[in-house]
């Protein structure tokens, strides 16, 4: 294996994570599929696709998380650059309903989940302990930044090339790229010294007696298995605080740009989609970099407390000031939940099994991406306002709140 620096390997993996931050070209998309000029599809034809990437992407993730633990990351980023590159370029030659939910749910979906797994481990296993935070924030950033790049480039695209050769284009690009980033991504060598930054001579090389590196307080001596981190309490309780603080998360922020219309009659709600996405951004790196600094969990309990206050006061914020500071929390808190599981993970149950443990967790995502956005969209349908998905949003980061404080830090 070629030598690496762990920055190297840092900025690698928040390049991966912009380009499997892919899914937001859907917006902009599936408009083009719907018009009448051009391909006519209905809004359930132009929805599905995106539906069925969500439930992929969380399965692709948890699959990749076991491979990666055996075969290591660059296996995985090639896997995903391929699963992407092909299922963009089946969208771009066989623009039907049924091909592109195949070629851009399914087959993309997978790949995008493959990468997002094999993004994030690397950078934590390279940096010190105390730095893990960072490292996970740096990295998932990289998702903000991509909401911010693909809306622009793909309306570009589509107005120059039309959709099929935008999906041919955004295909190929993503699979060179891939390709090309793999190869700065690995695992530490054998006898890595996070704390130091340097490969140590060899466990036999060591002094009779020597000590390990003093660990932060979370830090744990053994690493946990798959199957033994399933035995455990903390595992139910992390589960369910992501699937929880998601679908709290989403039932604002994926539908953003409908409440500011509704709430505001703002038509530029637009704008406020893009300061979501920033301080979603902003929000994984210094809540990420924060958590190292004040613990995983308090980090968790603030954010928790900063949302549920600002989802039940998002009733009351009709002017586009209010909507903005609104928005804002909301993005910021969404975006550190993100930055936060990563190490917390890494934290109670160790680095060797991170990938198959992490995608474990990270299944709770693909439950809170189904049910918060719907729970939300069946409220309005049903009342033509937002107040009851508010109080529901607010009810279930009290429950995140409650949960994380029965975190139990001797991994029962």
């Amino acid at each position: 294996m070629k030598r690496l620096n762990k920055w190297i390997v840092l900025w690698s993996a928040t390049g991966v994570s912009v380009i499997v931050g892919i899914l937001y070209v859907w917006s902009v998309i599936s408009e083009g599929l719907q018009d009448p000029a051009g391909l006519g599809w209905t809004n359930t034809e132009a929805t599905f696709p995106f539906t069925v990437f969500g439930i992929c992407m969380a399965t692709g993730f948890f699959i990749a998380g076991r491979i990666m633990d055996r075969l290591g990351p660059r296996v995985c980023i090639l896997g995903s650059g391929v699963l992407m590159g092909a299922g963009l370029a089946i969208c771009g030659v066989f623009t039907k309903p049924l091909p592109v939910a195949l070629g851009f749910g399914v087959i993309c979906g997978a790949g995008v989940g493959v990468g997002n797994c094999a993004s994030i481990a690397p950078p934590i296993k390279w940096f010190p302990a105390s730095k893990k935070g960072m490292a996970s924030g740096v990295v998932l950033a990289g998702i903000g930044v991509s909401a911010l790049m693909y809306s622009p480039l793909s309306r570009y695209l589509i107005n120059s090339f039309g959709i099929s050769h935008s999906f041919l284009i955004l295909g190929a690009v993503a699979f060179v790229t891939m390709v090309l980033l793999s190869f700065s991504m690995d695992d530490p060598p054998p006898g890595y010294d996070r704390e130091k930054g340097m490969v140590i001579q060899s466990a036999e090389a060591e002094p009779a007696g020597a000590k390990e590196p003093e660990q932060p307080a979370l830090q744990f001596e053994n690493d946990v298995t798959t199957r033994d981190m399933l035995k455990t309490l903390n595992f139910y309780l992390m589960f369910a605080i992501f699937a929880f603080s998601t679908s709290s998360g989403l039932m604002v922020t994926g539908h953003a740009g409908r409440i500011v219309h509704v709430q505001t009659g703002w038509a530029g709600g637009f704008l406020l989609v893009i300061i979501l996405n920033i301080f979603s951004s902003a929000g994984r790196l210094l809540g990420g970099a924060a958590s190292d600094k004040i613990g995983r969990a308090n980090m968790l309990k603030l954010t928790f407390i900063a949302q549920a206050l600002n989802m039940i006061m998002f009733n009351f914020y009709t002017t586009a000031p209010l909507m903005v500071l609104g928005i804002t929390v909301a993005g910021f808190c969404f975006g550190t939940i993100f930055a936060v599981m990563p190490p917390l993970t890494a934290d109670l149950y160790g680095l060797k099994h991170f990938g198959s443990n992490y995608g474990s967790i990270f299944l709770a995502w693909g439950i809170g991406g189904i049910f918060g956005p719907m729970t939300a969209a069946r409220v309005y349908d049903s009342t033509g306002a937002y107040g009851m998905a508010y109080i529901i949003a607010c009810a279930l980061s009290v429950l995140s709140l409650v949960l994380v404080s029965c975190i139990r830090y001797d991994r029962s």
